[in-house]
């Protein structure tokens, strides 16, 4: 958690608190339309939830805080190779008989895909709209 950065989008402190307070709601609401969406129950409250989640997010997303994540796995602490090349588990004989090992290479090009910032708002964004559609 150390290498989160906490975004404030406004700087006006009780636009901003309102904002989070929209943002804690919004969350719930859509938690629980999601749940009502596992049961196939899209009554009442299934467009309750998603009629809440609809006017408080917007604002959240607008004025409120978020946190940016980052995820780094280069160095030595996230290595799972030896310096032949070998993964640890092949030494240890918990080998998969399906796994094929990395090269270099292909080793290389998937860090580089591990270290792309990561885009949680357009999944929830994306669930939001296919939960909603139905209201």
């Amino acid at each position: 958690m150390k290498n989160n950065l906490k975004v404030h989008k406004t700087n006006i402190l009780p636009l901003r608190w309102f904002a989070n307070m929209c943002g804690e709601i919004s969350g719930w609401s859509i938690l629980k339309a999601a749940y009502l969406d596992e049961d196939e129950n899209y009554g009442w409250q299934y467009k309750m939830h998603g009629i809440i989640y609809r006017l408080t997010w917007p604002i959240a997303y607008k004025y409120g805080s978020f946190y940016e994540f980052s995820c780094d796995m280069s160095g030595p602490a996230w290595d799972d190779y030896d310096e032949n090349g070998v993964p640890y588990w092949e030494k240890t004989g918990t080998v998969d008989p399906d796994y094929t090992p990395m090269n270099k290479e292909q080793l290389a090009e998937w860090r580089e895909s591990m270290n792309k910032e990561w885009d949680f708002e357009d999944f929830w964004t994306r669930d939001a709209f296919r939960i909603i559609k139905n209201v």
